[in-house]
């Protein structure tokens, strides 16, 4: 378990431009060291199951090993799990957990990927969350010489992971360093991916500060029964903490203008989060332009050079 003091973080603060560059290279050797061990086994292996919790920079992940990838002449295929979730009307009415893996269309997605593997043409749903609906299709061309790269919360799930078992690569992606605060307590990556949601969820969803706190109750539970009994089936840990994040993140919640209104000292002690505030009222923040556009923390903030 990797740790850092919030008195580092601050230090590190006295030169933002060179602290990005330092935290944004370490993350650069993560990509370049998780390519590394995929090309290693690509003839047995064509196929990379992504996964990690919400908030944990699956998508960004996913898109930087692409980047990788094709720099040096390697065809790569992204689907994003989201997509095959089954329409609202198609799922049987007992279905009331959404966290579930039961939600998608494993069938659909499995022959999605297979079909990509023999290089064939096909057709990608892209699920519509706000009807619950298949929006439309996108193509997508297959080669039987690429790498096929599926992300998505439930990728190392056994009722999907044990389809591809035999000619997949699986990678865990999370927020795993603890901050430790003055005080010596500990700010845990699940608080940190709160942090990352709420800034998300209300810049591109409308959504209030405290649904998001609220929401993340269940969203944490599906990730207990679902995702973490399921990470050993990952060849590849990368841990997507920044050490600069905590500055941007604390720029981006306090400008909210109902940060103060909504996040209350009750409310963030009734919902565990009186570390995190601790940790984004106490470091510096910094301003956006010093973080690149295909940083992982783009991916909550905004201004990413990758589609979401």
């Amino acid at each position: 378990m990797r740790v850092i003091d919030i008195e580092n973080i601050n230090e590190a603060m006295h030169n933002e431009t060179q602290f990005v560059f330092r935290c944004e290279e370490a993350f650069h050797d993560k990509i370049s060291a998780a390519a590394a061990t995929i090309l290693s086994s690509r003839s047995d292996r064509p196929v990379v199951t992504l996964t990690g919790p919400s908030g944990s920079g699956k998508t960004t992940t996913a898109m930087r090993l692409k980047e990788y990838l094709e720099n040096i002449n390697v065809n790569v295929c992204v689907l994003h799990m989201d997509n095959f979730f089954t329409p609202l009307s198609e799922r049987p009415p007992e279905l009331t957990d959404w966290e579930s893996p039961l939600c998608v269309n494993i069938d659909s997605l499995i022959s999605t990927i297979s079909q990509l593997m023999d290089g064939k043409l096909v057709k990608v749903p892209v699920y519509d969350f706000k009807t619950g609906t298949i929006g439309g299709y996108t193509e997508l061309q297959g080669d039987k010489n690429a790498i096929i790269i599926a992300e998505g919360i439930h990728m190392l799930n056994p009722l999907i992971f044990d389809k591809l078992r035999g000619v997949a690569t699986g990678v865990y992606v999370a927020p795993r360093t603890r901050i430790i605060t003055k005080d010596d307590k500990i700010v845990r990556p699940e608080q940190l991916r709160v942090a990352r949601r709420m800034i998300r969820d209300y810049n591109t969803r409308g959504h209030a500060l405290t649904s998001t706190v609220e929401r993340a109750e269940s969203v944490d539970r599906g990730e207990y029964q679902y995702i973490q009994p399921y990470k050993p089936n990952a060849a590849i840990n990368i841990d997507t903490f920044l050490d600069y994040e905590p500055c941007i993140l604390a720029k981006y919640l306090t400008q909210i203008p109902c940060f103060v209104e909504e996040l209350t000292s009750d409310f963030v002690e009734a919902h565990g989060l009186t570390d995190l505030m601790k940790v984004v009222r106490g470091v510096p923040p910094l301003h956006t332009p010093y973080v690149p556009r295909n940083s992982l923390v783009r991916e909550f903030v905004g201004g990413s050079c990758y589609e979401y």
